[in-house]
């Protein structure tokens, strides 16, 4: 018994590490690193007086948060203190989606984000996503791209079956 409780933990020890892509050390420091600053931006994109310290602090955010993605297999690191940023990694890890929103006075706001594919190599493939919401009409019914993209901040992906595909 003793034997087949050692072989089945040693199977599931193979299984999950052949699944995980690794980040190494050093990159997981620069990510760290990269994970500390991108918190300040995102605190002072929220909590900051004036508007124009909360774009330069977007800003600050975004080019930061796209240099951290250029790291190998950064899909796998999980900025967890990045609080005030929703992250969401699709049902089958395919993509993850960071969101957050910007505002801009009592009566705008605008949503920023970004889609981080899953690449097989840990290269990055990114989509940025523009909000252009004030722009389209009839939301509704209207198809986008992520140069026009209607703005919202995401907390969850649901994965759905249609016509033989996965959504």
């Amino acid at each position: 018994m003793k034997k087949f409780l050692a072989f089945f933990i040693s199977i599931i020890l193979f299984t999950a590490s052949a699944f995980a892509q690794h980040i190494s050390p050093s990159e997981k420091k620069i990510l760290k690193k990269k994970e500390d600053s991108l918190t300040t931006f995102a605190n002072r994109i929220l909590n900051a007086r004036n508007v124009e310290e909360r774009f330069t602090s977007d800003s600050l955010f975004t080019r930061t948060l796209v240099r951290a993605l250029q790291i190998k297999n950064s899909f796998y690191y999980p900025f967890d203190s990045l609080r005030s940023i929703a992250r969401v990694v699709a049902p089958d890890s395919s993509f993850k989606i960071f969101t957050w929103q910007l505002v801009i006075n009592g009566d705008m706001i605008r949503q920023h984000g970004a889609i981080q594919m899953n690449t097989k190599d840990g290269s990055l493939k990114l989509f940025p996503l523009i909000d252009k919401t004030d722009m389209i009409n009839d939301q509704e019914d209207t198809v986008t791209s992520n140069r026009a993209w209607i703005g919202a901040l995401y907390y969850k992906i649901i994965e759905t079956d249609g016509f033989g595909k996965k959504y």
